[in-house]
């Protein structure tokens, strides 16, 4: 009994020691710049003010811009449906199949073709 008592303390007394010797102050020895602003305190606050709200959110918070498509949906949907079946696209994650132009015209003229559909049934 008395062994084990002085093994778990010599064991205890080790981690002890072992945290102790990585617990060191994290300080470096970097010289601290010292910046010097062209304009006044005054002067920021003036910009700041005087530029709209929307300009003045830039940076990793700021939206996306939105790309504008000139296709309708069923325009892309009948061009989608058109290259899955010429095989130009497909599902293949280790290959990366490209049209040819020939199927890429056909492709195109299918897209045109559903949308003077939707035009004419329209009117």
């Amino acid at each position: 009994m008395n062994a084990k008592t002085l093994i778990a303390t010599a064991l205890v007394v080790s981690f002890a020691g072992t945290g102790a010797a990585f617990a060191q102050e994290a300080t470096q020895d970097f010289p601290v710049p010292q910046w010097k602003s062209s304009i006044t305190r005054a002067e920021v606050i003036a910009t700041l003010k005087a530029a709209p709200a929307a300009q003045a959110s830039y940076g990793e918070a700021s939206t996306a811009p939105k790309a504008a498509s000139t296709l309708s949906r069923t325009q892309v949907q009948a061009e989608t449906r058109e290259a899955l079946r010429l095989g130009a696209i497909g599902s293949d994650e280790g290959m990366v199949r490209v049209a040819t132009p020939a199927q890429a015209e056909q492709i195109r003229a299918e897209g045109l073709r559903v949308l003077d559909g939707t035009v004419a049934r329209a009117q």
